[in-house]
């Protein structure tokens, strides 16, 4: 007769002996985090569950899609080990530094990366704002000002001393920040700023969504990306090819490089060395008088 001891010894060696392979693959949990590049908070959640889907036929790992409305909720999450990859804006990703890897970008309209503007909607220019609120979408706390100095104004003006920086969640209360005269300003994408509102400012191009690993899935993310179907309203991953979030996050931490004084180039003099050896090819020099005899036609014909 067994005893249940055995019984239960048996089982366990049995269940030790079941390879690897025939296992369940592990879940992973997909991050989206786009307060800037879609201003739909709806929008947002479709484009999450849409992806979340193509990944799963891509990986054929089940994944699950998870929606932030808040930065702080994102970064919760991502420390806690909850989030597999994520999709979020550039500016977010290179604020969580070494944990998120950048692995492709986003393209929207064809296009990776996107300018940003300082709109009101009073007359005026940057400089009229001293003192004024600025509605900007709440990062890192810190990171924030040196975003809006380093990278949007390039290090023209401090953030910090010449606006009342006003964090907000996203875009579309930025705008409404502004519409209900909460703010005198705000910072947004280009592509978002509605009819009426004027622009005073526009950076140069920063890159926009992008495509993260969080937890040593990017090698995966990479070897996938082909079979990775598109969907909208953002066209196909593009692998990473420079270093375009590197240099992102450079110039967010350190700011654009000291520029160097523009010098004129001063034509060269050339003295003739003959004359201080030979004088006699010093020639005298008289002033023309050509012009003293012309007729002023002024004077009376007398």
């Amino acid at each position: 007769m067994i005893s249940p001891r055995s019984l239960l010894l048996g089982l366990a060696l049995l269940c030790a002996w079941v390879p690897a392979a025939g296992a369940a693959p592990k879940k992973a949990t997909l991050g989206v985090f786009l307060p800037t590049t879609l201003t739909d908070g709806q929008q947002r959640f479709q484009f999450a569950e849409a992806l979340a889907a193509k990944l799963t036929a891509a990986t054929g790992r089940p994944t699950a899609a998870k929606s932030f409305a808040r930065y702080e909720d994102f970064s919760k999450a991502v420390g806690e080990g909850l989030v597999d990859f994520a999709v979020l804006d550039s500016w977010a990703a290179v604020q969580l530094g070494a944990k998120a890897t950048p692995v492709a970008l986003a393209p929207l309209s064809g296009e990776t990366a996107q300018r940003w503007a300082i709109v009101s909607t009073s007359r005026g220019s940057v400089k009229d704002l001293a003192g004024k609120r600025l509605a900007i979408v709440k990062g890192a706390g810190a990171a924030d000002p040196k975003f809006v100095t380093n990278v949007v104004l390039a290090g023209d003006l401090d953030a910090k001393k010449h606006f009342k920086l006003t964090p907000v969640p996203n875009v579309e209360s930025a705008l409404k920040m502004l519409e209900a005269k909460g703010a005198e300003a705000a910072l947004v994408p280009l592509a978002h700023v509605p009819e009426g509102v004027r622009v005073l400012f526009r950076s140069s191009k920063v890159p926009g969504a992008v495509l993260v690993g969080m937890r040593g899935d990017e090698d995966d993310l990479k070897e996938n990306l082909k079979k990775l179907e598109p969907v909208a309203p953002f066209g196909a991953f593009l692998a990473i090819q420079g270093k375009e979030l590197e240099d992102l996050r450079k110039l967010l931490q350190s700011g654009p490089p000291r520029r160097q004084p523009v010098l004129v180039e001063v034509p060269s003099l050339r003295v003739d060395t003959r004359a201080l050896l030979e004088p006699a090819v010093l020639q005298p020099v008289l002033p023309s008088f050509a012009d003293a005899l012309d007729v002023s036609a002024e004077q009376p014909d007398d």
